[in-house]
C-alpha cells in the first residue's frame, strides 16, 4: 500500500505481502534476535514479530511496517538516524545521487544510489536563512549551475552556486571582490534564504552532482 504524505510517496508492508522489501524487513528483525525466516512472505509469524516489535518500542501497534516503523529497525540495526529516515521512505531521483538538508542540524547530506539503497557518501556543515528569509523547506531538483555571482553591488561573490528552487540556491561562503574571505561563518542561520557551504564542497556538488538530482529540504 502507498501513500502520499507532503509530496513524499510512503510505502507500507502488511499481511500478504511478499517481495525483496519484505526480506529486508524480515533480515531486520532476525538481527535483533525476532528469530524470523527471511522468506519475503509476509505472513503471521512476521505479522507478529512486527507487532512486538512495536510493543518494545512504543510505536503505533498495528502489525504494519511504515516509515515510523522502518526506520526506528534501521536505527536499531545501527544505521545513522538521517540515512534510516532517507531508506525508511520512497525517494525517486532522476539520477544516481540524492540531497538531503537537515536544517536544524545545519547539514546538507550527499547520497548516492537508488530508492531505499541510499547510501551516504558526503556530509557538509551548512549555513542556512536567517529567521527573517529561511531556507524553503520541500522536495526539489537540481535546476541550474554557475560558478558565482556577485560584484560591486554586493560587495561581495559567492563561488559555485546549485538551484534546487527559484533563488534558492547551494553556494559558497561570502567572499570579498578581491577573492578574500567576507563571511566564512558555519552552522548559523545568517544568510538571505540560500544554503553556504565550504568553496570545496559546494564546488563538489557543482561538478559532480547532476541536473535533475532529487533535493529534500527539511
Amino acid at each position: 500500500m502507498k501513500e502520499i504524505i507532503g509530496g513524499i510517496i510512503i510505502d507500507y508492508y502488511q499481511y500478504g505481502n511478499t517481495g525483496k522489501e519484505v526480506k529486508k524487513i524480515q533480515s531486520l528483525l532476525d538481527k535483533l534476535d525476532y528469530e524470523l525466516k527471511v522468506d519475503g512472505i509476509y505472513g503471521k509469524k512476521t505479522k507478529d514479530a512486527v507487532i512486538l516489535y512495536q510493543v518494545n518500542k512504543q510505536l503505533t501497534i498495528d502489525g504494519i511496517v511504515g516509515p515510523e516503523t522502518l526506520e526506528h529497525l534501521l536505527i536499531d540495526n545501527g544505521v545513522k538516524k538521517d540515512v534510516a529516515y532517507i531508506n525508511s521512505r520512497d525517494f525517486y531521483s532522476q539520477t544516481d545521487y540524492l540531497i538531503y538538508s537537515n536544517l536544524e542540524k545545519h547539514l546538507v547530506s550527499i547520497f548516492k544510489g537508488s530508492n531505499k539503497s541510499w547510501e551516504l557518501i558526503k556530509t557538509y556543515l551548512a549555513t542556512i536563512g536567517k529567521p527573517s528569509t529561511p531556507t524553503i523547506k520541500g522536495i526539489f531538483t537540481i535546476k541550474a549551475k554557475g560558478p558565482g555571482y556577485g560584484g560591486i553591488k554586493n560587495g561581495f561573490k559567492v563561488k559555485w552556486y546549485t538551484q534546487f528552487y527559484r533563488n534558492y540556491l547551494f553556494h559558497s561562503i561570502l567572499f570579498n571582490l578581491n577573492g578574500t574571505v567576507f563571511d566564512d561563518r558555519l552552522g548559523m542561520d545568517l544568510s538571505d534564504g540560500c544554503i553556504r557551504l565550504k568553496a570545496e564542497d559546494a564546488k563538489y556538488i557543482y561538478d559532480k552532482i547532476p541536473y535533475g538530482t532529487l533535493v529534500i529540504i527539511q
